[in-house]
């Protein structure tokens, strides 16, 4: 190349200006000027290559910094400028960011097409109208492709892949471009097409017009793809002196990393909130990164606002899913009934549902959102309704009438979550375990009798639920029994397993089939109780060996898997059972009580002053297998109630409930008169011990002789005149002749 050509060569470059800028269009070359300026010049040896390598660096800004590179626009001139970039710019990351594909269309034809006048990009002088005629050019094929881009682009959703292809097919520019090459950026964000071709004496103006094409953009990371390059190739180094074999570029973009919003539900049972599913404030969550149950913590613990929500921030690409910790409003204990309970698919474990991927491809940030339902606790109650008193005291024999409610979960049939990442909105499978078993602490006092259970289990309705059809009744040993609620939909083999649970009515047996369940769910009826209460009214009996004064208690056990692991909880309720002692004794000389005496034979007969009605006695009941208590309605009718007082006096009512009781002899011992007034006792706690040191005393006059005609003057007198007699000596003499009575 001769002096005045390497002038006019380096003119061309100082006053066409090569320009890169990494915030928009690049507009190169005007070398092909010199050749137009000088139009004497005789055609020599090649000296521009042929080809050359061009290499994208995939630079990345975070949206914060938008103003800063406005204000700051960077330009380049075709050189590695990798360490002259602001502290704001970094390369992208596609481990963290997403994949990002570059393609490099040749678009030297269609240019040439497009623009006939044989100037195609580079034909022009070095003149300030030719210069902006150009430029003009390259910024309307960078706007057309730009206008492709931003149809398939909106700030909310990202690019749309599938639209981008489309409006790509489209585009003026690049539906009869050459393709030379689609690539991804390395991990180092850089990407380099080898051996683009460059001069080419076959082109009109000898050079090779490109536009370098971001075609793979992540959704949501990228707001919005890097604007289209427009460059020529070869490309002259800054010094005018010769040509770059590698051409660097810098297209770059605005990022973000991405949120995902949680909102967490909760359904709370019938008795609040109406029932129905309302936001959760003051839940816990704690987001992983990885696999369920295997993940690392991402950030710190996040809890849910008046709306219920959280926002996971600053999310790169991973696999990540929520984890529910317990909280003052949520916990995991079976038996807590002021939180909600956390949902079987919101733990630390690989029964996690709330997963969600942001791959190299990225997503559209609108699915980056979920929710999650928590349910009101289940519970149990129960309570024994025919006790009588504060302690619910029933005889020997009774009847113990229990009422007892259990709540149907509201996720009885399946917890309820959606993540739109996945496009899942769906339920945990139904319980496959749910279940009760009733027993009493100890079978001895109380005990079941199946066939005088009476049992009924109602909805709050009133509708009956049929034995075998809403439920299965599994009787065990030792007085313990179950009721099975999941009865729909069971395989056979786990049908088979609680037919021959039941067939050996082994509590152990039936336990593992009850809680060893892997199919079914509770009937239609029973799931139409969602959030309210099956009332259960069922009899129990008390023995005729039931202890005083011990509480004697009966238990319910609900029981339950949600999909996170079987629990339970227990509720019992007690009956107790009293008793009292007497003693039957003279009321001793003159009814002062001295020389008292234990008084065998007497009989009496006891009445419920509650009720009226007289106590004859317990009497086997076939039914029950115990004796239970007969009742009479008039004291004349007593026949195997009479209590008769032993040699010592003593005689004893056991096994009555708390109240208040009479007592009226129906026939004194030898020798003494009838009670002429009954007697009123109470029988209450401790009422038994307290009465075997120190009985109730029943007392009876002795019989007097009746005195001879036409003596009572005399008696008087007599009375009068020995009183100090009698009343000193008398005593002696009456419990003389008390003594040789009882020697007889």
């Amino acid at each position: 190349m001769n002096n005045s050509m390497k002038k006019g060569f380096r003119k061309s470059l100082a006053t066409g200006g090569v320009v890169l800028s990494l915030c928009g269009t690049a507009l190169v070359g005007v070398q092909a000027a010199v050749m137009i300026q000088h139009p004497s010049i005789v055609k020599a040896d090649q000296v521009a290559p042929s080809s050359t390598n061009i290499t994208v660096h995939k630079m990345m800004y975070d949206t914060k910094d938008a103003k800063f590179f406005e204000q700051n626009k960077i330009k380049n001139d075709g050189t590695d400028k990798s360490k002259e970039l602001p502290d704001q710019i970094t390369h992208y990351n596609p481990n963290t960011m997403g994949k990002v594909e570059f393609t490099l269309y040749d678009i030297t034809d269609v240019v040439n097409e497009k623009f006939n006048d044989g100037k195609g990009l580079t034909g022009w002088t070095t003149s300030a109208a030719d210069q902006q005629a150009m430029n003009g050019r390259v910024k309307y094929i960078s706007e057309s492709i730009q206008k492709s881009f931003n149809n398939a682009f909106d700030a909310t959703h990202g690019v749309d892949p599938a639209k981008l292809t489309q409006e790509m097919s489209k585009n003026e520019y690049l539906a009869k471009a050459q393709k030379v090459a689609t690539k991804a950026i390395n991990s180092s964000g850089d990407v380099t097409f080898e051996n683009v071709k460059a001069y080419d004496a076959s082109k009109p103006q000898k050079y090779h017009y490109y536009a370098a094409v971001e075609t793979k953009t992540p959704r949501g990371f990228v707001t919005p793809p890097s604007e289209p390059i427009i460059f020529v190739n070869p490309y002259t180094n800054p010094d005018g002196t010769g040509f770059l074999s590698t051409t660097h570029l810098y297209p770059k973009n605005k990022t973000q990393k991405l949120n995902f919003d949680l909102t967490k539900y909760v359904l709370w049972n019938a008795d609040k909130e109406g029932g129905k599913k309302v936001p959760l404030a003051g839940a816990k969550f704690q987001l992983y990164r990885g696999e369920p149950g295997k993940g690392e913590k991402v950030g710190g613990v996040l809890t849910t606002d008046s709306k219920g929500k959280v926002t996971a921030t600053n999310l790169i690409m991973g696999k990540y899913y929520f984890v529910e910790e317990p909280s003052e409003v949520a916990g995991d204990e079976a038996d807590d009934q002021a939180r909600a309970a956390i949902s079987p698919i919101a733990k630390n474990d690989v029964r996690n549902k709330l997963t969600f991927e942001i791959g190299e491809d990225g997503i559209d940030p609108t699915k980056l959102q979920g929710s999650l339902v928590n349910y009101g606790p289940t519970n149990e109650e129960k309570k024994l309704t025919n006790g009588i008193g504060p302690n619910q005291s029933l005889h020997r024999g009774d009847f113990a009438h229990f009422n007892s409610k259990t709540v149907i979960p509201q996720n009885i049939m399946g917890s309820a979550w959606q993540i739109d990442a996945t496009g899942t909105k769906s339920m945990t499978e139904p319980y496959h375990t749910f279940f009760t078993h009733d027993e009493p602490d100890d079978p001895k006092e109380l005990k079941d009798v199946p066939a005088e259970r009476h049992l009924v289990i109602k909805t709050p309705d009133g509708k009956v639920l049929e034995e075998g059809k809403d439920y299965q009744i599994l009787n065990g040993s030792d007085s313990r029994w179950y009721v099975n609620y999941i009865v729909k939909g069971l395989s056979e083999a786990d049908a088979k397993t609680l037919q021959d649970a039941a067939n050996s009515h082994d509590n152990k047996k039936i336990e593992a089939a009850v809680k060893g369940l892997t199919t079914g769910s509770v009937s239609d009826l029973v799931a139409a109780q969602a959030g309210k209460k099956l009332t259960y009214d069922y009899d129990e009996v008390l023995t005729d060996d039931t202890p005083l004064d011990k509480r004697i208690v009966n238990n319910i056990t609900l029981g339950w898997n949600d999909g996170s692991g079987y629990k339970e909880i227990h509720r019992h309720d007690d009956t107790v059972t009293y008793g009292v002692n007497f003693v039957k004794e003279s009321s001793g000389f003159m009814g002062w009580g001295i020389a008292k005496q234990k008084l065998e034979g007497a009989q009496f007969a006891v009445q419920d002053l509650k009720t009226g009605k007289w106590f004859n006695g317990f009497k086997e009941n076939g039914k029950k297998g115990e004796k239970d208590i007969d009742w009479v309605d008039n004291y004349s009718d007593v026949k195997a109630g009479i209590l008769t007082s032993d040699k010592e006096g003593k005689f004893a009512l056991q096994g009555f409930s708390e109240g208040d009781y009479k007592l009226r002899e129906v026939k004194a011992p030898k020798g003494y008169q009838l009670m002429n007034e009954t007697v009123n006792f109470k029988i209450g706690p401790h009422t038994n011990d307290q009465t075997l040191s120190n009985p109730i005393e029943i007392k009876n006059d002795e019989k007097t002789s009746m005195p001879f005609t036409g003596s009572q003057g005399l008696l008087q007198l007599g009375g009068i005149l020995v009183a100090v007699v009698v009343v000193g000596g008398g005593t002696y003499i009456y419990v003389s002749q008390k003594k040789k009575k009882a020697d007889k």
